[in-house]
């Protein structure tokens, strides 16, 4: 595209990235973003915060410019759409390229791991062990330790009051369709 850093604006904004990581951005750009097929398309600005990683994407879209667009999003067809003064827009993707990228994305995140720099699991400061309900149904929950008594009372309370609300294990999540809420890691 022939862009420069100078052509990037600076900001002191810090993102999280997907693993929960502090990230600098280099700084902002407003670009043009268009979409369309035979049956039209469509144009905007959409606001892109550049960032120093190595990922398998070159850019990555969010709600809020996918909803400037109208646009309703298929993940299991790989398939978006939305409406224009022309007609529909459809736009689809490709299951092998999909999984070639993802695949790629995986194998970079891999290069990046260091077997020698492995963080022993630690126990989480700043919670208590409750327990809610009877002897037969008691379920373990933690809470946050620095609530004062009135805030304490009040979450203990709700917690208490909803405790058939929350699904303690799959055999709770009654009425939903597996495929919903399972999700299957393609390792080999």
């Amino acid at each position: 595209m022939g862009l420069k850093e100078a052509n990037l604006l600076r900001a002191g904004t810090t993102l999280l990235d997907f693993s929960g990581e502090r990230v600098q951005p280099l700084g902002f750009i407003t670009l043009p973003v268009s979409f369309g097929d035979d049956n039209g398309h469509a144009m905007s600005m959409v606001n892109f915060a550049i960032i120093r990683a190595k990922s398998g994407y070159n850019a990555i879209l969010g709600r809020t410019t996918l909803n400037s667009f109208g646009m309703v999003i298929s993940m299991p067809h790989l398939c978006a759409k939305f409406l224009t003064s022309s007609g529909v827009v459809t736009i689809r993707g490709d299951a092998r390229q999909a999984t070639r990228y993802f695949q790629i994305a995986a194998q970079l995140v891999v290069d990046q791991m260091d077997p020698r720099e492995t963080q022993p699991v630690i126990p989480q400061e700043g919670v208590i062990n409750v327990i809610l309900g009877g002897e037969d149904t008691s379920k373990i929950i933690n809470v946050l330790s620095y609530l004062n008594d009135k805030q304490w009372a009040e979450v203990i309370a709700l917690l208490s009051e909803y405790i058939d609300v929350f699904a303690w294990s799959p055999e709770d999540v009654t009425g939903m369709d597996r495929v919903v809420c399972e999700h299957h890691l393609n390792v080999s």
